[in-house]
């Protein structure tokens, strides 16, 4: 096994999902960790995201590495997008592990770390799979890709389950009953609340979601009269929306937050539980695994 907090010392590959910007997000508070472990970090993703990482953490190398091609309807048919799509990700896919031995022999990598990135690992060293997604959401007649979704996961050594057995916000998703080489490493969030004590004010609308989801979610935030703020990459020429110049200057509005209204992605989640805030969410259409969260969730995030 390869626990999380015992990979100290160690010259690490990261990179994580261009799915949104939820598994950017959490690798934050993942990279925190290892950097507080000694680690040095090599990140392999787009520059745009790199700089987002440069602000919370010093020291960091940067190779690029180009995200996947995923291409969204907008239609709430994420099966028949990503079936559309399929060449092109596959393509990638091959790609992106011919990449990763590269910069693993260039940069004399010790140990490859893929946030739910498929291709990114490597065969000659020790290589680790972070998902709190070990089983898919999916119907009945899905089953293939949850077999598609195994044989994939089984090119890593090791397998890290985002979750936490004693307080589960996975549910079913993370439930290991097959994987032997794994190990839950608990929640992550880039908030850091440990010495925060701010007042809890603000409503604040998040407009979350890959493109171009989170355009249907602003029209959906910008109807809700009670919001004090809608944090937006995209225009809007709503009063209370703001383009914050960088993730930094949102976190203190996100301090702020009483309630929180955005899509029911994971990381979401995680933040809420870091934030100690209520949270109002949608599901994005079509998207199973957020419609199992809400359904799962909705009790305690709609209170």
């Amino acid at each position: 096994m390869l626990p999380l907090h015992e990979i100290t010392n160690t010259r690490i590959l990261y990179s994580f999902l261009n799915w949104g910007k939820g598994h950017l997000s959490r690798s934050i508070g993942i990279c925190k960790q290892l950097v507080q472990q000694g680690n040095r970090l090599v990140i392999a993703c787009e520059k745009e995201d790199f700089l987002v990482l440069a602000e919370y953490l010093d020291d960091l190398e940067f190779v690029e590495l180009a995200n996947y091609p995923f291409h969204f309807s907008g239609k709430g048919n994420f099966a028949v997008d990503l079936w559309k799509s399929r060449k092109a990700l596959l393509q990638h896919l091959q790609n992106e592990h011919v990449l990763v031995e590269n910069i693993v022999k260039e940069y004399q990598i010790d140990v490859v770390l893929s946030d739910h990135r498929y291709g990114f690992y490597s065969k000659h060293i020790p290589s680790v799979f972070i998902t709190h997604q070990v089983n898919l959401a999916l119907k009945w007649w899905q089953f293939p890709a949850q077999m598609i979704h195994n044989r994939w996961m089984q090119a890593f050594n090791w397998i890290w389950i985002l979750d936490d057995t004693t307080q589960s916000l996975a549910g079913k998703l993370s439930a290991n009953n097959r994987w032997a080489n794994s190990s839950y490493i608990g929640h992550f969030s880039r908030f850091d609340t440990t010495t925060i004590d701010t007042p809890k004010k603000l409503v604040i609308g998040v407009c979350n979601g890959p493109f171009p989801y989170n355009f249907q979610l602003l029209q959906q935030l910008e109807a809700i009269k009670h919001l004090d703020y809608i944090i937006t990459s995209l225009p809007s020429k709503d009063k209370r929306a703001i383009q914050p110049r960088s993730w930094k200057e949102s976190d203190v509005l996100f301090y702020q937050a009483k309630t929180i209204y955005s899509y029911c992605g994971y990381t979401t989640l995680m933040d809420l539980k870091a934030l100690g805030c209520e949270g109002n969410l949608y599901p994005t259409p079509g998207q199973s695994e957020q419609v199992y969260l809400h359904r799962l969730h909705k009790s305690k995030i709609e209170r």
